[in-house]
């Protein structure tokens, strides 16, 4: 990641981009929700509580806190006061938040029974108004400026609070919140920082709820600002860094220059980390608290030196691109665990959505869902071409970073391609995916790099619906998918990606199929959408397949006279013929599963012994259709010349499969797929030559019972 990241630090230094530094250890606060409040508590000049509130999230998203996993200040994270997890006091709590009925203060007084502060969030408050702030004094030292001296005032007050029963910060907090219970003021906060509505299946231990918070000074105006303001954050911003200069030691003696050429001076201190949508990453850890690391013969800082100035440059490099307004441009999230990266090495004054060509690997919002691969890769394309000579970067730099566990984060991807390749990559694989026929499903569409990955996952039930197991199928990385996109990818892992497809989608391929060759009505609304959906996820299904069979080498033009795509027409005509013979016959009662959906999983095994069973069971159809064809009835779904065409598809596709018939008894899975793709295919468009015309003679049973239809 160093090196991908040192690259952008060079684009955005060319560019005179220059982004805002925080120091290593000044983390911004968690998001501010409605459910997820940051609650001010404001510190009188005695020391005491004297205030709450709830602060809004866009002051909280400028505020930041110093400290690290064992504490932080200003802001720190406590535990609401008491716990209740009985049914009646939820329900009442919950009442009295929605304002349906009034507070009752000596009823909640009466709530006020498991102390929900155990042991280790007390010593945790404990050091974020201890221990964390004495540092931070120390690191500061004595300043005259006002906010030097309003961060005393706070660190001074803050270190009053001693574990005693009366002097202690949970007492003081409790006494305010009942001062200000008893006056009737911002109820809903108050009763935040009073109570955990608890889960009684949970141990008390694992279930104690947390809240944010961030102390302040109540008599701020003598200081010009207060603690929680953008420049007071700032302004301590500052301080911390200019600190981290002046504590910086003497060049090493072992490493002279850093891996990118200047001079070193050893930090003495980690890599700086970087907070990304969802999950935190270090920059790089060579952590020397595990033996295994030492295998390398060097550990932390040795592994691989960066300079202070190279480390600040590589850790803004990554909060410039990992920006929430570059979201869709410089980066995507694909799950709550992985975000892709994407920028140029020169930086035009309007930056494309490098990302964009992606897709999501998430559920995707309507708006998003619309958005497709064609219309997003021409557009993307078209601004890349229109890029002046002097803003065309020479490559993109593309790569993923996963968050492996609490602690531990890993780029698991890493491309770097000319504009080129890149256009020339998109231009493929949307002719792969269309290297299938029409079909009867939704409308053709082509899949993003990033949702190949579920296509490829998804195991298909013979009823239509997704298995659902504990452990999710990842049988293909979402990676993989842009792996796909942009690499000559080798032969044996495109035959595993076209295993892994057709095992897991036979029962949506036969399920979908027999569906839209019956001519199913859908009963409700919900049924309809059911039926689009399953659709869509067919279209996608086929587009993969084309996609692996184009990167193969395999075009539609050719596979679709090969046998195996010829065997999937065939059951296809056979499942239609079925269903008019049903509708004609049998007044419309067709059965759930049709003569050739019910063969399907046989034939892609048994290709043989499936065209001669399927030969039999047709028989009494296509004798009743010899004679239907001349019945002249135009009754909707009913009409006769469907037979006549019926029985000339089953006439073309026989004459087309007897030369192709190969001595393999079994399907490979490059046959499977272009069976699959051939069951739910469209039939070649209907020629005027199946009208039937006034003058023909009943007795010609020659048409569709010639040559090697049967």
């Amino acid at each position: 990641m160093l090196n991908e990241l040192y690259s952008l630090s060079t684009a955005m230094k060319s560019k005179g981009i220059s982004a805002k530094e925080w120091h290593r250890e000044y983390k911004s606060l968690p998001k501010v929700t409605a459910k997820s409040p940051c609650i001010r508590i404001w510190l009188a000049q005695d020391g005491s509580i004297c205030g709450l509130e709830s602060i809004s999230a866009e002051l909280a998203q400028s505020l930041r806190k110093y400290g690290n996993n064992q504490g932080t200040f200003p802001a720190f994270n406590i535990a609401p006061l008491y716990r209740i997890t009985e049914e009646e006091q939820l329900s009442l709590l919950e009442q009295i938040e929605k304002g349906t009925i009034p507070p009752d203060f000596d009823k909640i007084k009466l709530w006020c029974i498991h102390d929900n502060w155990k042991g280790s969030i007390v010593k945790k408050v404990d050091r974020g108004l201890h221990n964390i702030p004495k540092t931070l004094s120390d690191i500061i030292g004595n300043q005259e400026q006002p906010e030097g001296r309003l961060i005393s005032k706070l660190i001074q007050l803050a270190s009053g609070f001693r574990n005693e029963s009366d002097k202690s910060f949970k007492s003081a907090l409790e006494k305010c919140v009942f001062a200000k219970f008893q006056k009737q003021e911002d109820i809903g906060t108050l009763l935040a920082v009073l109570f955990h509505k608890g889960n009684p299946k949970k141990e008390h231990n694992d279930d104690t709820g947390s809240i944010s918070v961030v102390l302040d000074l109540f008599d701020w105006q003598q200081y010009g600002y207060p603690v929680t303001s953008q420049h007071f954050t700032e302004w301590l911003n500052d301080m911390l860094l200019k600190s981290s200069l002046q504590s910086a030691s003497q060049p090493s003696k072992d490493v002279e220059r850093d891996a990118f050429g200047i001079s070193f001076i050893n930090p003495n201190e980690p890599m700086p980390s970087v907070k990304l949508s969802g999950f935190e990453v270090t920059l790089r850890s060579m952590f020397n608290g595990q033996p295994c690391q030492y295998r390398y013969e060097q550990i932390d800082d040795g592994s691989y030196p960066i300079a202070m100035e190279n480390r600040s440059l590589i850790k803004k490099s990554l909060e410039w691109a990992a920006d929430l307004e570059r979201e869709g441009i410089t980066w995507r999230k694909i799950d709550k665990s992985e975000i892709v990266f994407a920028y140029p090495s020169k930086l035009p004054e309007v930056l494309p959505k490098f990302v964009s060509i992606f897709g999501s690997g998430q559920a995707e919002n309507s708006a998003q869902a619309e958005a497709r691969f064609e219309n997003i890769a021409n557009d993307f394309i078209r601004t890349l071409r229109g890029l002046l000579p002097k803003e065309t970067p020479q490559f993109i730099q593309i790569f993923t970073i996963r968050k492996l566990d609490k602690a531990r984060s890993k780029v698991i991807f890493t491309r770097n391609c000319s504009p080129d390749q890149l256009i020339q990559a998109a231009e493929d694989w949307q002719a792969g995916c269309g290297n299938i026929p029409e079909t009867d499903l939704s409308k053709r569409e082509t899949p993003f790099p990033l949702q190949v990955a579920q296509i490829v996952n998804n195991v298909w039930k013979q009823n239509g619906e997704l298995a659902q197991g504990q452990t999710a199928v990842e049988r293909m990385k979402y990676y993989q998918g842009m792996e796909l996109l942009l690499d000559p990818m080798q032969e044996n892992m495109i035959d595993n990606y076209l295993h892994v497809t057709l095992t897991h989608s036979s029962g949506l391929a036969s399920y979908i199929g027999n569906w839209v060759h019956g001519g199913s009505s859908c009963k409700s609304k919900t049924e309809e959408k059911a039926l689009e959906k399953l659709k869509n996820e067919a279209a996608l299904l086929l587009a993969v397949l084309g996609l692996l069979l184009y990167k193969r080498g395999e075009r539609k033009e050719k596979y679709m006279e090969n046998m195996a795509y010829l065997v999937g027409q065939l059951l296809k005509i056979s499942d239609e013929l079925h269903t008019l013979y049903c509708k004609v016959v049998r007044g419309g009662d067709v059965p759930p599963q049709l003569a050739g959906s019910a063969l399907f999983a046989a034939a892609s095994e048994r290709p043989y012994q499936t065209i001669a069973q399927l030969s039999l069971r047709m028989n009494p159809y296509i004798t009743w259709a010899k004679h239907y064809r001349f019945k002249n009835i135009l009754t909707k779904d009913e009409e006769s010349w469907r037979a006549r065409w019926y029985l000339k598809l089953y006439e073309d596709a026989a004459n087309k499969l007897f030369p192709v018939m190969t001595d393999s008894t079994r399907f490979n899975d490059f046959e499977k797929a272009q069976f699959f793709i051939g069951y739910l295919a469209s039939f070649p468009r209907r020629g005027s030559s199946v009208t039937v015309g006034a003058n023909e003679s009943d007795n010609d049973n020659n048409v569709g019972g010639a040559n090697y239809e049967q």
